[in-house]
């Protein structure tokens, strides 16, 4: 089985580099998640759009609202887990982060808090390019015992995904339209505010709360350059992002 999926993994090098967009690469993301026992993953960047302090989620399968919660309280500047990242080129589980000294009270209750999420544990990968520490792709939720082949079989297939989802958000920036680089749920929300639907019936509509409707809706903003959530939806009509 191990075996089978590092194979697996390495092949899927290949179709990662033939996505054309986030979301099917979100998806190939997904499927290698699933197949090392991981309920969820992250591909986030902390250049361009993001930062180290405000990363910007390109594409992920975790919770929508631990997502809101994680980039609304910014538990980026605690979690220690990024803290290691980015002093070490390897991947590791989030587990060992434990034993590094400067783990801090808030550091443990965004770790503690993540595992109501079903993320009790997980694998980062730092992803390193010429200009130092510039993003990760994170599983979370492992469910089963991962060896040092998996480790490796991760940290090269994340290499590929994460140059992939840079060199497709480069040419979304580089066109005009940058509504193409909207998520899905982003582009959902958009739709249901340009029907005149509050953020409140927007949350019922999708199943998510009122602040994670919030959330959707304030990225899009911001990633179509608006000035507020009208603006926002006159920009998607016009690049043809909602209809």
């Amino acid at each position: 089985m191990s075996q089978n999926r590092i194979l697996s993994a390495f092949e899927m090098t290949d179709s990662i580099t033939a996505e054309t967009d986030l979301d099917a690469l979100g998806d190939s993301l997904s499927a290698l998640a699933s197949s090392f026992g991981f309920a969820a993953f992250v591909l986030a960047s902390f250049r361009g759009n993001g930062s180290p302090t405000n990363p910007h989620i390109m594409t992920t399968t975790w919770n929508e609202e631990w997502k809101a919660r994680y980039l609304s309280k910014s538990y980026i500047l605690n979690d220690p887990v990024v803290a290691f990242g980015a002093t070490t080129r390897r991947p590791f589980l989030w587990s060992e982060c434990l034993a590094q000294p400067g783990v801090t009270a808030e550091g443990l209750r965004i770790l503690h808090e993540a595992e109501t999420f079903n993320m009790a544990d997980g694998v980062f990968v730092p992803i390193y390019g010429p200009t130092g520490f510039e993003g990760t792709v994170t599983f979370a939720g492992l469910t089963e015992t991962l060896g040092p082949h998996d480790l490796k079989a991760l940290h090269l297939t994340s290499i590929y995904a994460y140059g992939q989802a840079i060199r497709l958000t480069a040419t979304s920036d580089e066109t005009p339209g940058a509504g193409t680089n909207l998520t899905r749920r982003e582009r959902e929300c958009l739709k249901w505010s340009a029907a005149g639907q509050t953020s409140s019936d927007i949350a019922d509509k999708l199943g998510i709360s009122r602040h994670t409707a919030d959330w959707y809706l304030k990225e899009a903003t911001r990633k179509l350059g608006a000035l507020n959530r009208t603006h926002a939806v006159a920009l998607a009509y016009q690049q043809g992002v909602i209809s």
